[in-house]
């Protein structure tokens, strides 16, 4: 049985209220009311945090107020995962791999992009993918004296393109600061990139937004089921700006320098939402010194693919993080 089975849909379910009830700092304590139950119970997530030393907040990160949360382990624990979604999803729908990474014994950070999920911000839009990449590296800075280590970043899809930028970017942190990180499914190019291409630059004077249509990104039907039916912070919009920052940071990453970081890269081979070929190459030229996997027939959502190819991904990132403590 699919995890996505089992959970609650939350009809009418108001993310902006309950971020406005949440502190402005992890160490505070967590609000208890309907709302954030209602939210935990949506996405799976009341065990864990029951379990676990949880707490969020709504944290003000390169000017926007973005939604945090920690699951920590009461005890002592093998380091920090920091996860970053990717492009349409949130930070609830990660929750397989969050729960995979605490019965290992780490503790585990998610937040959720501009736009999406509960945090503030136009629904999955942006003006500048930079952003995306101040927003983690001031996420990075405040928390990591806090946190245990070692501290790895494991990025899926649009989330590890910002990883990648911050590692070919970002000259404050060094292989002392973070561990491996792990790129899933990682952008460089969408699938039909030229398309795209041409299309935006003939309606981006006349359309701000265009109707999203959603791909079969997993073998997991329920999965599928619950965000095109279920999930109440799915947007059914995409932000035709967003497309236009995608493509100056596609000009901008395929121009990129070597850099001597050593990511873990790990690709479906039935994945069509992005040209995972030509990707791989990108950055295997990007990353000299890092390791690619391919998952023969995973589609693009690794984190919630079907068990049999889910299961093989897990495999890899622990194999990683076994190698990093």
């Amino acid at each position: 049985m699919s995890d996505y089975s089992r959970n609650i849909p939350v009809p009418g379910f108001d993310a902006a209220g309950l971020r406005r009830q949440l502190p402005q700092k992890l160490s505070d304590p967590v609000p208890v009311n309907e709302s954030l139950a209602a939210y935990l119970a949506c996405y799976g997530f009341t065990k864990l945090a029951a379990r676990a030393e949880y707490s969020l907040a709504c944290l003000e990160l390169a000017g926007v107020d973005l939604v945090v949360q920690q699951f920590a382990q009461p005890d002592a624990s093998a380091g920090t995962a920091l996860l970053v979604h990717g492009y349409t999803d949130h930070a609830g729908l990660t929750r397989p791999l969050v729960e995979w990474l605490f019965e290992r014994g780490w503790s585990v950070v998610i937040y959720d992009l501009p736009g999406h999920g509960l945090s503030a911000g136009e629904p999955h839009d942006v003006d500048d993918f930079f952003r995306y990449t101040d927003q983690l590296t001031a996420l990075v800075r405040q928390l990591r004296a806090g946190l245990s280590q070692p501290l790895t970043l494991i990025g899926h899809s649009t989330g590890g393109a910002i990883i990648t930028t911050l590692l070919l970017r970002e000259t404050a942190f060094s292989a002392a600061d973070l561990a491996r990180p792990i790129l899933l499914a990682p952008l460089v190019r969408p699938t039909h990139w030229r398309s795209i291409r041409f299309k935006y630059r003939w309606l981006r004077r006349w359309l701000k937004r265009v109707k999203r249509f959603y791909k079969s990104n997993s073998h997991d039907p329920e999965f599928l089921r619950f965000v095109q039916q279920v999930d109440p912070l799915q947007h059914p919009w995409l932000s035709v700006r967003w497309v236009g920052a995608m493509l100056t940071w596609i000009d901008w990453i395929e121009q990129q320098r070597p850099g001597d970081w050593r990511p873990l890269v790990i690709q479906g081979s039935e994945d069509d939402t992005v040209e995972w070929r030509h990707n791989l190459a990108v950055l295997a030229r990007l990353f000299p010194h890092g390791e690619q996997r391919v998952i023969d027939e995973a589609r693009h959502n690794l984190v919630n693919e079907a068990p049999y190819w889910r299961e093989q991904v897990f495999q890899q990132i622990e194999a990683l993080l076994a190698s990093e403590t």
